[in-house]
This record gives C-alpha cells, structure tokens and sequence, in this order.
C-alpha cells in the first residue's frame, strides 16, 4: 500500500528527474474483455512507437507487460536514463479508462487513447497526483471477539495497523464482551438484591466508559498519524454504537457506515476488504452526487455547462467537476480554448479541434484549479447539466 512517505518519495525523485521521460498509464484490468491475452502490451507498444521512445526504453516497459503477472486494474510507468518505476494500482484512474478517444498531440508529445494515456518529456504526473490527492483514505475499526483490529484501506488496497490499539486491556475487553453491553440494564431491573446489582451496574458502566473513551483516543491519534479522511466501524452493534457515542465530533463525522462483523473470528485483511468494497463504492457514488447538491446550494457561485471553459480560463474556478467518460471537445485559438466552434471563430480563422481530455492538464495546473471526476448517478445528473460544473472563487 502507498503510504505517506512513498507518496513523498514519489513526488521528489520523479516530479524533478532530469531528461525525457516516459509516463504510461496503462488499463490492465483482467477483469475486462478488452485487455484479454494481454492486449495492453500491444497498446503499449503502439502509443511508444507513435511517442518516438527510444527501442531500448520501450523494451524495457514490455519486458514487464509481457512477463509478468499485473494484479491490478492501472499499471503506471515512469521510465528515463535514470528512473525506472512501476507501480500498480487497484483503482482505475480518469484520463486512462474514462476516455473514449485517441490523439496524438505532436506539441506535447502526449498520446491518449482508450484505456492508455502516454507521454514523453518532462514526468507527467497530473493522474497519478490526482489519485493520491482526491482517493479517500479510510480507517476501517473491526471490533473481533477476541481483539480490536485496525485496517487502512487506500486505493483498492488494505493493510492492517499491527501498532493499533497496543495499550487495550485484552482482559479487560473479554470481560465486557462477555457482559454484553445491555446486560446491566437487565441487572439493574432485577428487584432481588436490587442494591447489589446496582452497584454492579453502575461499576460496569464506569469501567465500560473509561474502556471506551481511552480507545477513542487512540483512535484520534491514530486517524491524525495515517491520514484517515474516512471511518468504518465492523462489529457487534451495541459496541460500535457505544464506541461511536464516546468518538469526539471530529472522527464521528467521518464514520461513513456501520457493518456487522464477519461470521467468523480472526478474519483476514482480504476478507474484510471484500465485505467493504461494495459499501465504499456505494459511498463514493453518494458522496459525488452529495457534491454537485452542494455546489446547487453555492448559488450564484457556481456555473454549469460550457461556461464552466470560460470561468476556468478567467482563473476564477476553485473546484472543476468533470464526467468519468470525458468525451467533450474544445476548440483552441492561441491555446485559448473555446467549448463552441462558433465561438472560436470569432477569434481565429483555423481552431484546432482537440479533446478536452487532451488540455485539461495545461488549463487545471495553469489557473490552479482542482479537479473532481463523477461517475454513476452524478455524471448522469452532470451530462443533463451540460457536462461539467465549477465552483467559483467569486
């Protein structure tokens, strides 16, 4: 799993790799027809041939794609005189499979095409930051009958913090699970002997708050640590629900659902990461429908459809929502783009028609603006509004 300090790593060594370099994000999703008998090698191969990379280079980048097993949905290269990385992602990334088009762009020596994106000169880094930028990193609580467990999920992966949770009282947490949350109400209804039991009651629930409250704040210290963005609380409901009460408002408003364990103890991370695959899927859909209802709500600082080109080009975009399969056109005059061929002959006589996806990168680095890609419902909802919305600075 990538962590904080590969993605630091990353950034240094290839964002300031001196000489040409080729960036290849490659769709190598065995799940799909398409890259069956590893077809992607021969996309491969034809966007480098069309790049002009060196024979040598090239062959270095399919000696991989050819020989080795790739589980993973993206492969991304970063290959030069003196770099050679390969990294493999279990997500897919816009710009690589959201893309139905093919250009070769001469001036930047960039080639996009269905399920590839390549280029070669300076690192292109714009679809791997936007993954390790705008990829939510969840904290996933998995309370076991026998220990709590701690997992990070980031990018399609998981791995579990072995480190978590080291000052739990594992006694202490099999007694409680033994007296069940709940069972001291019970007690405390009991009329025989009722002042015994209250005084048992009221123990356990003093000993139950301290239990909790100490492991939320392990918990906050371990969200602040790893970066969580996210929470998923796995276990018995009375006590995810105890624990939830005793989080403090900044991590309980990042639990994003609520699961029963798994049906037996000692569940492995690829066990867990099953049962959370389709529920975090479900809540990245939601929370991207949930934006563009928020930038409803920013009226009048939002614009929709083709004026969102012009606004961003004004420099007064702070957030750009754009479709998963981006398949819009522009029209350039002098590197200015236009949505409406119309428009752009009002400005020069012979507008280059290129793909959106083709300049996104020059326009969102240069007027320092985010990007954000929708699928599902919200890019349905975003094509009835014209394709694309913006949140605007002023």
């Amino acid at each position: 799993m990538i962590g904080k300090e590969e993605i630091k790593r990353l950034r240094e060594t290839i964002g300031k790799t001196e000489g040409p370099v080729l960036s290849l994000y490659l769709d190598v999703n065995p799940a799909k027809p398409e890259n069956a008998s590893r077809a992607y090698a021969l996309r491969a191969k034809d966007a480098m041939k069309a790049l002009k990379v060196p024979e040598a280079l090239a062959e270095k980048v399919l000696e991989v794609l050819k020989n080795q097993v790739l589980e993973a949905k993206t492969a991304v290269f970063f290959a030069g005189d003196d770099v050679f990385e390969v990294l493999l992602l279990q997500v897919e990334l816009p710009l690589v499979s959201g893309v139905k088009t093919q250009f070769l762009d001469e001036k930047t020596n960039r080639l996009l095409t269905d399920g590839a994106l390549a280029h070669y000169g300076a690192p292109f880094l714009l679809p791997l930051v936007y993954a390790l930028d705008e990829y939510e990193r969840y904290g996933v609580v998995y309370v076991d009958q026998e220990r709590w467990r701690v997992f990070e999920v980031f990018l399609g992966e998981i791995g579990e913090v072995h480190d978590a949770f080291l000052a739990l009282d594992t006694e202490a947490w099999r007694r409680l699970s033994l007296d069940a949350p709940g069972r001291r109400f019970n007690l405390a209804g009991i009329s025989r002997g009722g002042a015994g039991q209250d005084l048992f009651a009221k123990r356990l629930e003093a000993w139950e708050e301290r239990f909790y409250k100490a492991l939320a704040h392990e918990l906050e210290k371990l969200a602040e640590a790893r970066g969580f963005t996210r929470l998923v609380l796995m276990g018995p409901e009375e006590h995810t629900k105890l624990f939830l009460g005793h989080l403090p408002k900044r991590l309980r408003e990042r639990v994003v659902a609520e699961l029963p364990s798994l049906p037996h103890p000692g569940a492995s991370p690829g066990e867990v990461l099953k049962r959370l695959e389709p529920v975090l899927e479900e809540v990245e859909r939601q929370e991207e429908v949930r934006l563009l209802e928020r930038l409803e709500e920013a009226y009048p600082r939002v614009a929709f459809g083709p004026e969102v080109l012009a606004r961003v080009q004004e420099g007064r975009v702070e957030v750009w929502v754009l479709p998963w399969h981006l398949e819009q056109e522009v029209y350039l005059c002098q590197d200015f783009a236009f949505a409406d061929e119309a428009q752009a002959l009002a400005y020069c006589e012979s507008p280059e028609k290129k793909p959106l996806a083709a300049v996104l990168a020059p326009l969102a680095v240069g007027y320092a603006t985010k990007l954000e890609f929708v699928r599902g419902e919200a890019e349905k909802r975003l094509l009835e509004r014209g394709g694309m919305a913006a949140l605007l600075r002023w």
